[in-house]
């Protein structure tokens, strides 16, 4: 016993360190994923660090709840971007936490995309972009793709 003692806490330290891991990777394995459409908050300079803050034109508009923690699902809408389909002051099963105020539902984890160094160059200057989003059943969110969405020309 004396052996395996020493050895006990950082066995299971690795454990916890991976199944936090495979948890972020279980939202895309066993999720659904939805494409938001989304503007910048800044729209002269998208960036703080290496981050964009995102705004989601789909989720505003007057919700039949009162403010504070919601829960809602999505669905997708014909133009094949994400919109709310549920919304419920109670927990379901599905549902993504999230707070309603002012006509806006606000998910903390979709509000901000961490970009890559490399995908800097590629969305700089741009103010409206697509993410796709998977939405696992337990009601966690992870964001994985930033495009930017180019104005289209008469």
């Amino acid at each position: 016993m004396k052996r395996i003692t020493p050895w006990l806490v950082p066995i299971v330290q690795v454990l916890i360190a991976i199944g936090f891991i495979l948890l972020v990777y279980a939202v895309s394995w066993f999720g659904q994923s939805y494409t938001f459409k989304a503007t910048s908050y800044e729209p002269y300079d998208p960036f703080f660090g290496d981050y964009v803050y995102l705004e989601f034109d789909s989720l505003q508009g007057r919700q039949d709840v009162d403010s504070g923690t919601v829960y809602v699902s999505f669905k997708t809408d014909e133009a094949g971007f994400a919109t709310i389909d549920r919304v419920s002051s109670r927990p379901f099963f599905g549902g993504t936490r999230a707070e309603y105020f002012d006509r806006q539902v606000f998910i903390t984890d979709m509000s901000s995309y961490r970009v890559a160094e490399d995908e800097k160059a590629v969305i700089e200057g741009a103010k409206t972009f697509e993410v796709e989003v998977d939405v696992a059943p337990w009601g966690m969110v992870r964001a994985h793709d930033l495009r930017p969405i180019t104005a289209e020309t008469e």
